[in-house]
This record gives structure tokens, sequence and C-alpha cells, in this order.
């Protein structure tokens, strides 16, 4: 952490408030620090100074520069779900992560959210000492002004303890509760314990939901009093406080609600599924999405697309349409198991929402994954096969693409890039940590398998579906852990959710994940066999469990211990 960054003195022309009223979302083009006598002229500029934080969302996003923390890659990528194509840095991150040993160091660590989390940390305390200054000014609204300033410190927070906090040591934040205390002559300042950090978190939140400082009924956009909570839940899971995590989903619970197709939720995050999005706009706001997932021949000799997709080990993750587990070891889900459009209605509805698969129709064509018998030739959407054939294949290495959050309609986004917006909360993800949290214990167990049944029932569009049976924790945390990944999937949480519940070494070590080849024969007839998607043993080493904070910070903070093994 830098703590002797300056407040910038110069002014920058105060741009419109809003984007065009027709959006009637948010504002959140970044903007540059402002003088307090400017920053606190009044509710616009207050506006103005408050939109300046939310660019972190973006880049904390699954479509942003800091996806896995100071990477852009997905941290699905480095789990069972979803195989990165690349063997080199910049498009193959992930395999490099996970299969040289000693790439993620406290000199270079991709999971870094220590550094950009305390700047966000130390603007959320320039502002707050600024808004006390004037609060006078301000009566009640300062109060509301305070909660959405505080939401975005105890994100930025969240994040730092989710990569950097260890457990076994006892070590969590380095708590700077206002500007004074981020000046350099208090730069010397032991981390606190997990307890208290986790408490400096949950403070923040409180705050921001008591009475009604933050707004039930938001802008599109801005933070609200349900987005609060729903942070709150997801941090108190992680924090292990099962009672505050469950009070929070429970503010959250019948106020939204499921809609009936799963693929819609991501093509317009206006709706009821959605407790709070992360907006685009074309031309000022866009990112890359479809550039570095969309299929490869949606745009003709363009490298960067496809970067990774589906493993197949995720689509075996994916129930028999009446809700039974899959089970390859049956022959008659076997013959199911190299999915197409066609076989996919056997399968969990969420699994062709989720996956392209080879023949698919997309875009006005099919896709073609699959060795021609006839011509000798991978054909186009996986020219560059098997993986390692080259540095960037720039095609799918699992004869698998990405359906989810991928844009059906843009034809231009090598030029236009992308806007499709970011679901941060939603309601599905809240509802799978209220039952989480009431599986701890045997009184909640029966709620938790109503709650995840219910979830079910709308996405199988079948009130009939089998109930889940688990009964003990263990098997409860199995259970919602998998309904997790097919739910979330791509969304960023596998690779958080097997570590903080202890999994992902059992899980991810000394792993090789599979894909499907499909061979056209000189009949027309497709066959398909298990391919391996992987050269090496992928791992997950023991001291992932704390990712390690910045050699800057043991230097200049000689307080500050840095996790063991690091």
């Amino acid at each position: 952490m830098n703590t002797k960054r300056k407040i910038k003195n110069s002014l920058i022309v105060v741009m419109a408030l809003l984007l065009s009223s027709c959006l009637d979302v948010i504002d959140i083009k970044p903007r540059d620090t402002y003088i307090n006598t400017v920053a606190f002229k009044n509710e616009n500029s207050v506006r103005l100074y408050l939109n300046s934080f939310y660019p972190m969302l973006r880049n904390f996003s699954q479509f942003g520069s800091k996806a896995l923390g100071n990477n852009s890659t997905m941290s699905d990528g480095l789990t069972d779900i979803l195989k990165y194509g690349g063997i080199v840095a910049g498009v193959g991150d992930a395999n490099i992560i996970t299969t040289v040993d000693g790439y993620v160091s406290t000199a270079a660590n991709p999971f870094d959210t220590w550094t950009y989390g305390y700047d966000i940390i130390f603007d959320v305390n320039r502002f707050l000492a600024g808004l006390k200054e004037y609060e006078a000014k301000f009566g009640s609204k300062a109060q509301s002004f305070e909660a959405e300033a505080r939401f975005f410190r105890a994100y930025a927070a969240f994040m730092i303890m989710r990569s950097h906090a260890s457990e076994s040591d006892d070590l969590g934040l380095i708590i700077r509760s206002d500007l004074e205390q981020m000046d350099a002559s208090q730069k010397t300042k032991a981390r606190s314990s997990i307890n208290a950090s986790w408490d400096f978190i949950e403070q923040d939140l409180e705050y921001c939901i008591s009475g009604d400082r933050l707004p039930k009924d938001a802008q599109t956009g801005q933070v609200s009093h349900y987005a609060a909570q729903a942070l709150k839940a997801r941090a108190m899971l992680y924090a292990k406080r099962y009672d505050k995590a469950i009070a929070a989903a429970r503010a959250i619970q019948g106020k939204f609600s499921y809609i009936n197709e799963y693929a819609s939720i991501f093509k317009n995050i206006n709706n009821s599924e959605v407790i709070f999005g992360v907006y685009w706009k074309y031309p000022e706001l866009t990112h890359n999405l479809d550039l570095r997932y969309a299929p490869a021949g949606d745009i003709l000799g363009q490298g960067l697309l496809a970067m990774a997709g589906p493993t197949q080990e995720f689509v075996d993750m994916y129930d028999m349409a009446d809700g039974s587990r899959f089970d390859p070891s049956n022959p008659a889900h076997n013959a199911l198991r190299f999915v197409t459009d066609e076989n996919s209605l056997q399968r969990d509805p969420r699994l062709k929402a989720t996956v392209l698969f080879n023949n698919s129709s997309w875009k006005g064509r099919k896709l073609k994954c699959y060795f021609d018998e006839t011509t000798g030739n991978y054909e186009i959407d996986m020219k560059n096969f098997p993986y390692s054939k080259v540095n960037a294949p720039g095609n799918t290495v699992t004869g698998y693409y990405m359906r989810k959050f991928i844009d059906e309609n843009n034809t231009d986004f090598v030029s236009k890039g992308s806007e499709q917006d970011w679901p941060e909360f939603r309601y599905a993800e809240t509802m799978l940590i209220l039952a989480e949290c009431l599986a701890q214990t045997p009184s909640g167990m029966a709620e938790s398998r109503t709650i995840v049944h219910e979830l079910r029932k709308k996405r199988f569009g079948n009130d009939a579906i089998a109930a889940p049976d688990y009964s003990t924790t263990a098997a409860a945390v199995d259970y919602i852990l998998k309904e997790r990944a097919v739910e979330l999937a791509f969304e960023g949480h596998r690779f958080w959710d097997l570590r903080r519940t202890g999994k992902a070494l059992q899980v991810l070590n000394g792993k090789r994940y599979n894909g499907v080849k499909w061979t056209k024969k000189a009949d027309g007839s497709f066959s398909a066999e298990l391919v391996s998607c992987d050269t090496g043993i992928r791992r997950y080493h023991s001291n992932w469990e704390a990712f390690p904070i910045p050699e800057s910070e043991i230097r200049n903070n000689t307080e500050a211990k840095q996790n063991k093994n690091w």
C-alpha cells in the first residue's frame, strides 16, 4: 500500500451526472479527484465523487482486468469447469499458474487484491474525511453518502480477505478506518486478527443496512440496501459467521424472484433475479468478453478468440432432465455424455444455456468443432487442436465453448468491444448462501433442502422434480457446491468455493482435465471420444490457502507479517 499517495489539487471539468436519460443508469465513468471545496459543493458534486468508486466493481468482475485479483483470467479457469487453451502469458495464465511451480510468489502474485484494495480504501477514507467536514451541510443525506462509500470499503476489504487472510496464522487486514491512519507517518502497523478483520467489514455493512441510509429501490446501477445485504451474506459466509449470513439473506428472501428462462437472466440483467448489476454502454464503456471467449469461427483470423472452453468434467456435472444425477457409468447416461443441441434436451436445461457444442446453431451457422475424416483437417472452430499444438490456439481445446454471457447478436466486437452487463449479486447466489448456512445445523436442514429444491424446480421447469435428500452438513455442502458450480458458472465462484470449504487440494490438485474430440465420418455421421486437454499435471499448492501479501508492504511496514510458507 502506498501511504504517500497525495490528494490531487487540480480540478477537472465537471461532466454530466448521468448518461442520457433514456439509459436511466447511474453514470460510473471514472472521475479525477476533487479538492473538498468542489467535491462537497452540493449533492451533485458528491454524487460525482461517489461515482468514482464504481469502476472497482467493473475491474473485479469476471469481465474486468482484475477478475482474478491482479490478473484478467477468469478464476473458473483454475478449476475443473473451464480450461484455457493458451500456454503462454496473456492467453494461458491459468495454465501457467497451475502447472509452473513458483509462478505465484510474493513478488508476482496474480491473486493480489491487497495493492488495489488498499488504494480503494484510501480513496474511501479520503471521501469520508471530507464528508465529515461538510456533513452539517447535507443533514441526514450525509448518512446516505457515508453508507454508499462504506459499501465500497467493505467490498474492497472483503476482496483482500478472500485472497490474503491466513486462518492458520490468524492474520487478516491492516485495519485503517480513517484517513489519518493511512498517513505515511503511521505506515507501521500490524495486521489484525481474522476475527477483528471480519468485524471491520461487518461493521461497515451494518452501517449500510441500518435504517434507510441506502435506498431499497435505488437507481439502476447504484448501490442499494439489498446490494449491501447481499455483500454481507457473501462476506459472512466466508467468515463462517453463519447466523449473520442467514440474517442478511433473509432480508433479501422473497424480495426478488426467479424468472422462467435461465439464459434470459444474463441477456438483460434488469430482471427480478439480479439484486445489483454493474453496467457497460457502448461506446463510453465496453469490455472484451466476446473478443476473448467467442467461438473461433465468429471472426476468422482473430487469434484472441476462444481463450477458454468448458471441460467435460463440467458438462458431466449437469443432471439428467428428471433431476437424477448424471452417471457416466450408467450406459443410458453415457450415451448422452458428449452433448449436442439435440441430446442436451435430456439434461438440466441450464446446460444448453451455458455451453455451446459441436454443431450448435450459433449466429446463423453451425459450430464446426470436429476433425473431418475426409479432408484430414480440424475444422475452423477447433482448428488448432489438441492442447499445446500452438501457443495461442484461438479456439477451444475441449470441444466446447462458453455460451453464457457471450452476445449472440454482437458480430463486430473486434472494433466495438462488448457491452454485456455484469450481475454482481444474484438472488440464486444469495439463496444458495442461505441454504448452505442453514445446513450447518440439524435444525436448519429441512429448510435448506426446501430452498435448493425451489431453485431447481424453477431451473428444470418441473415442480415434480425430486427434492435434495442430504441430511448431514458434509453432504449438504457437497450438494450445494455442485449446484453452485452449475448455477453460478463463469461468475467467478468455483475456485473460491473449493478453497473456502477446504476442498481445493482434493478436487484440484494432481488433475488432468478432459474434453471431447468429434470426428465427422465420410458418410456425414459423427463419432465422439474422450480426450485429455492437459499435457501436464495441474497443481493446487497447500500454501494457496492464503496468498501472500505484497513484498512492498513487508518492506515499508516492519510490523506487517507475511503469511507462512511464503
